[in-house]
């Protein structure tokens, strides 16, 4: 499931699920993983006003001494 946050007004939201896929037993998750992938840029292309908003990891400062990964 995908979840695509649309404002309705200032301060009230709507999130809108989208079934990826149907038998995700029938995919490899490289596959279902791409397709989401997909979903979400076609988000991000739509709205991009709103991206980093629900991508909280750009507001906030990494804490000294955590890892890059």
């Amino acid at each position: 499931v995908f979840g695509s946050l649309r404002k309705v007004k200032r301060g009230h939201y709507k999130v809108v699920y989208s079934l990826v896929v149907e038998n995700p037993e029938e995919h490899n998750s490289g596959e279902i993983v791409k397709k989401a992938n997909g979903m979400l840029e076609q988000d991000i292309i739509q709205n991009p006003q709103y991206w980093l908003w629900t991508h909280k990891r750009w507001k906030h400062k990494r804490p000294d001494g955590v890892p890059l990964n």
